[in-house]
C-alpha cells in the first residue's frame, strides 16, 4: 500500500499500515503533498493500492496518475470528483474507491437507489463548528451555511463535504443529493443526519462523530479506520466501500 498524505488521516492510516493492523496489507511508502512528481510516480508504481489523504488541489492529479498507470486508489478528498467534467476525462483500467468515511447506512441506501426512479429524495445534513467551516466564531446560535446539491457543497466546502460526494455517488448522483451545512458554535462534534425517502422505504440516521484534534476541526476522528476497513475489504475481496469507474459521469 502506498499512502499519499501525512495529515489526519494519512498518518494515521499510514501507522495503522506500518504496525500491521490490517492483515495482508502493508505499508510500501507514505509521502506528503509536497513530494515531486518523480516521487510520486514511484510510490504509485510501488503499491497495488494507493490511499489519497491530501487535499483537493493535490487529489485530482494523483488520481488522474494513479488511473492511468491501473492501481486503484482510495480516495478521502472526494470533493475532487465533483468537478463536472473530471471523472469523464479519466482515462486508465485504474479503479476509484472512496470510503465511507465519517458516515454509514451505504449498504441500505445503495441497495435502495437501485429502485429509484428519480423519485427518491436524499438528504445530508452535516453540523460543526463555526471555525471548521469559515463562519463567524462568534455565533450566538446555529446558522445555515449552504444550501443545495452535493457537487455545489464539494466546489464551496471541498475540506468538508467528502461523505457528501460518497453519499451521493453511492446513491442519487451529486446533483440529487440535498445538502445542508450548519454552523453551530455549541457543536463538541461534528454531527450528520442523513434522510432518505422512496417508494422501497424511508430511512434516517444519525452519526455524532469525535474530531480529529490534528484536523483543525475539519475531519472526524472515525474517518482514518474507514479507510483501514476499506483496505482490510479490498484484500478480503469484499467489504465496505463506493467504486467510481473511471469515464463515469458522477450522475
Amino acid at each position: 500500500m502506498t499512502v499519499m498524505g501525512r495529515g489526519a488521516i494519512g498518518g494515521l492510516v499510514a501507522a495503522g499500515l506500518a504496525r500491521g493492523d490490517v492483515p495482508g496489507c502493508s505499508l510500501v511508502t507514505a509521502l506528503n503533498s509536497r513530494s515531486e512528481r518523480t516521487q510520486v510516480l514511484a510510490a504509485i508504481r510501488a503499491g497495488d493500492v494507493v490511499v489519497e489523504a491530501t487535499t483537493v488541489e493535490s487529489a485530482q492529479a494523483i488520481i488522474g496518475l494513479t488511473v492511468a498507470m491501473g492501481r486503484d486508489i482510495v480516495v478521502c478528498s472526494a470533493g475532487a470528483l465533483a468537478e463536472p467534467n473530471f471523472l469523464p476525462q479519466l482515462s486508465g483500467p485504474g479503479r476509484i474507491i472512496l470510503p465511507a468515511g465519517a458516515i454509514g447506512g451505504f449498504d441500505l441506501l445503495a441497495a435502495a437507489a437501485r429502485a429509484d426512479r428519480g423519485e427518491a429524495r436524499a438528504q445530508h445534513i452535516t453540523v460543526k463548528r463555526a471555525a471548521a467551516l469559515g463562519a463567524d466564531p462568534a455565533l450566538a446560535e446555529p446558522v445555515e451555511v449552504f444550501r443545495g446539491s452535493a457537487r455545489d457543497a464539494a466546489l464551496r466546502y471541498p475540506r468538508t463535504s467528502n461523505s457528501s460526494v460518497a453519499l451521493a455517488l453511492a446513491t442519487v448522483g451529486l446533483d440529487r443529493l440535498e445538502v445542508i451545512v450548519m454552523a453551530d458554535p455549541a457543536a463538541d462534534c461534528t454531527h450528520h443526519t442523513v434522510r432518505w425517502s422512496s417508494a422501497v422505504g424511508r430511512y434516517e440516521f444519525r452519526f455524532h462523530n469525535t474530531v480529529d484534534p490534528a484536523s483543525g476541526g475539519k475531519t472526524s476522528a472515525i474517518t482514518a479506520w474507514s479507510v483501514l476497513e476499506t483496505l482490510s475489504g479490498l484484500h478480503r475481496g469484499v467489504g465496505p466501500g463506493v467504486v467510481v469507474q473511471p469515464g463515469g459521469d458522477g450522475s
